[in-house]
């Protein structure tokens, strides 16, 4: 399995012979990265076998991508229109979730089952990881560093019981004006958490 961050709090997973995007493609905000043109165009000639998006925030979603995908391929965008896929031996449900912090803004979590169990978390709030234990353990849990920048919500997030845990949703180091990152350090010094330096890196998870 291998995971590339291609946006701010975005992957293209490919995992048993099939590539999918999740929340992959975005604008850049103030302290947040985008999807770099390169990568874009990339994603747009070769397009990944399914897309999703949990929510229709700025930092996670880009509306003409999403149109565009569905324009050129025919296939569904995974979220509010389509809540489960299959693709080869991989399926994918978009399971309804509340937002960190919010009650009024429409967000759903991944589940991915093939060979690995993934659960792909967008901004649901840690407490949603219970609404998802109903499909059992993950292989790989994917969440934004709120999941970890304390020892509480870190407890929370090790509650699930994943074989591994991979931090997105960082923000550019050159603009970290929240410290977030030496929060996040001190938080997981001793933890087997991975994490991508930038957009573009590319995690291989056996």
């Amino acid at each position: 399995m291998k995971l590339q961050l291609t946006a701010n709090a975005g992957l293209l997973i490919k995992i048993d012979g099939i590539s999918l995007l999740l929340d992959g493609v975005c604008e850049e905000l103030e302290n947040f990265f985008g999807t770099p043109a390169e990568i874009k165009r990339e994603l747009s000639v070769e397009f990944p076998d399914a897309v999703g998006f949990t929510h229709r925030h700025r930092d996670h979603y880009d509306e003409n991508y999403a149109r565009f995908y569905t324009y050129k391929t025919l296939r569904p965008v995974l979220g509010s229109k389509c809540s489960h896929l299959r693709v080869g031996n991989v399926v994918i449900d978009a399971i309804p979730t509340r937002h960190i912090g919010k009650n009024d803004v429409e967000h759903f979590s991944f589940v991915i089952k093939g060979t690995k169990k993934i659960f792909f978390m967008g901004d649901a709030s840690p407490s949603e990881l219970k609404k998802l234990s109903e499909f059992g353990k993950p292989d790989v849990l994917i969440v934004p560093f709120a999941y970890l920048n304390s020892q509480t919500a870190l407890k929370t997030t090790k509650n699930a019981n994943a074989e591994k845990i991979v931090l997105v949703h960082m923000p550019n180091k050159q603009k970290d004006y929240y410290d977030l990152w030496k929060s996040l350090e001190n938080t997981i010094k001793n933890e087997d958490i991975f994490f991508f330096d930038k957009i573009g890196d590319i995690i291989t998870l056996i």
